[in-house]
């Protein structure tokens, strides 16, 4: 492995407690407790995708209105992800978890009790900020509570696979809730949940305590939102509004000098985002920018695939859900053989045969949709896009972890998620774009396999770059 130390970055003093080592049964509660937070903050993001067809008869909402509904929570997740990570190295990884955990909850109640498209948008995107401050807290406790470097390696790929897990079992776990309980069980099941996840890691979670005495950069926060704001709202509402509406160019024309100011100030901010020497390590550059492709492929296509199924074979929720299973299935067996293969194979290796992997099965599996294909096909094809989706994820978080410094690792975490999250945002974003702009469902559906396939790629050729380059780096 290269020594993430050979990196020059730029840290400012942190002082860190030290707590005596956690025994092993401690270990796996607190790895089973911010585990349960961390699942909820990603199951929000996939469970609500076979609500959709529910929800837009409840509420009528047009398709656009319901990416908004999926994406307000990505987007105040991904502007908001990278706060929550310095946040947590600041004020304790612990604190700001319960912190984000306690509005996660809160806003997961006021979704379930929406009355219009407008509360429940507002009430997504409180949700997404809540996550956005305890998904890399979770990751920074797990990062701190395994100090052994293999324990740790295991950890996060148990870490990873919940999180896949959850990003699987969103559609199946939405379609029962949703056929049963209604399309508002979907956010209601999060406040038992989150109140029993805060209780435990109230009670047991025990992590080293940070507290950073640089100051935050509110300026590099606030110009980065607006960015991805103006983006996200210029590419949902270009298809019903058109690329001459004075909202859109309005938009387009922010995000870009929003961009544009955010350079010059984390050029110049004396304590930035981000260390700027991180983005002069291209494993650290190739990892974010392969986290961010492959999920633009996959909300991308989770997005098409509900509507499609909904449209085109009349399925319910539950069978929607049912139908996405091997999804699930294969996403749990693929990290389990991720975890398994750690230490055999090169990490740059496991990721970029098993993202090459993905890419050659989306067509397969919109060629196998549309030929109305005997099941059995589609789910191979799905088993197969979902096992190399699986094979990526843990190796990609623990290279970046390797990369940073451990007192960093929450802005680590954060920025890593910063960039998947925003991935999502674009995937759903295009999605719903293809779906408005081609009433035929097949069209669409063939549409965002085509951007899922690049995505993965191109993500693909990212880790192969990764790998040269981490092979370059001095040794330990």
């Amino acid at each position: 492995m290269a020594d993430c130390r050979s990196v020059s970055v730029p840290v400012s003093p942190v002082t860190l407690a030290a707590p005596s080592r956690a025994t092993a049964r401690e270990q796996r509660l607190t790895l089973a407790l911010v585990a349960v937070g961390m699942f909820m903050a990603v199951l929000d993001s996939t469970i609500v995708n076979v609500a959709l067809p529910a929800m837009r008869t409840s509420l009528g909402a047009t398709v656009a209105e319901l990416a908004w509904i999926v994406d307000a929570y990505t987007l105040s997740f991904a502007a908001l992800i990278l706060a929550g990570g310095a946040l947590s190295d600041r004020f304790g990884a612990k604190r700001v978890y319960l912190a984000g955990l306690a509005l996660f909850v809160g806003a997961s109640a006021a979704c379930g009790v929406a009355s219009s498209v407008a509360i429940l948008v507002a009430a997504r995107f409180v949700q997404g900020m809540g996550a956005a401050l305890f998904l890399p807290a979770s990751l920074a406790i797990v990062r701190s509570t395994f100090d052994v470097p293999a324990e740790r390696a295991r950890a996060i790929a148990v870490w990873a696979g919940i999180a896949s897990v959850a990003v699987a079992v969103g559609p199946v776990l939405g379609g029962i809730l949703v056929d049963d309980f209604g399309w508002r069980s979907a956010f209601l099941i999060n406040v038992p949940t989150g109140a029993v996840a805060f209780a435990g890691a109230a009670a047991l979670v025990r992590a080293a305590v940070a507290r950073d005495v640089r100051q935050f950069d509110w300026a590099g926060q606030c110009v980065g939102a607006a960015a991805l704001g103006a983006l996200c709202f210029a590419v949902i509402e270009l298809p019903t509004r058109g690329a001459g509406a004075t909202e859109v160019r309005a938009a387009l024309l922010l995000a870009a000098l929003a961009a544009g100011v955010l350079v010059v100030v984390e050029r110049r901010a004396r304590h930035p985002m981000v260390p700027l020497a991180w983005f002069r390590n291209r494993v650290f550059v190739a990892m974010n920018l392969m986290g961010s492709l492959v999920y633009v492929g996959y909300f991308g296509l989770l997005f098409v695939l509900s509507l499609y199924l909904h449209g085109r074979f009349g399925m319910s929720a539950r069978q929607i859900g049912l139908t996405l299973l091997p999804f699930a299935l294969s996403l749990s067996l693929g990290n389990l053989l991720s975890g398994k293969l750690h230490g055999r194979v090169r990490p740059v290796t496991l990721m970029a045969n098993g993202l090459a992997m993905a890419a050659l099965a989306i067509p397969a599996m919109a060629l196998a949709l549309a030929l109305h294909a005997p099941w059995p096909v589609v789910w191979t094809a799905m088993a197969a896009f979902g096992t190399g989706t699986a094979l990526s994820v843990a190796p990609m978080i623990a290279t970046v972890l390797e990369q940073v410094p451990a007192d960093a690792a929450g802005v680590a975490s954060g920025f890593l998620n910063a960039a998947r999250q925003a991935g999502s945002l674009l995937g759903v974003a295009v999605a719903g774009a293809a779906t408005i702009l081609l009433p035929d469902l097949t069209d669409a559906l063939w549409a965002v396999a085509a951007l899922g396939c690049v995505s993965y790629a191109i993500a693909a050729l990212a880790a192969r770059t990764a790998g040269r380059a981490e092979a370059a780096q001095p040794r330990r």
